[in-house]
């Protein structure tokens, strides 16, 4: 048994919908990049102060 075709309508609609699921997933990938990237930083800038701290570059009073 085959199944009715889809109208103008509900093709024009399914092919919005995959488009914006398109959009949706790249837009997710930027941020899950952009994340990445402030860990990285942030990462970065924590093993530097740790090591500052380490090697004395602050003072007791500092901290």
């Amino acid at each position: 048994m085959t199944q009715p075709s889809m109208s103008e309508g509900e093709l024009a609609k399914m092919t919005e919908l995959l488009e914006l699921a398109k959009i949706t997933e790249h837009k997710m990938k930027e941020l899950a990049d952009f994340t990445l990237q402030i860990n990285q930083k942030y990462e970065k800038r924590l093993a530097e102060f740790r090591v500052a701290k380490k090697l004395g570059f602050f003072g007791s009073n500092m901290l």
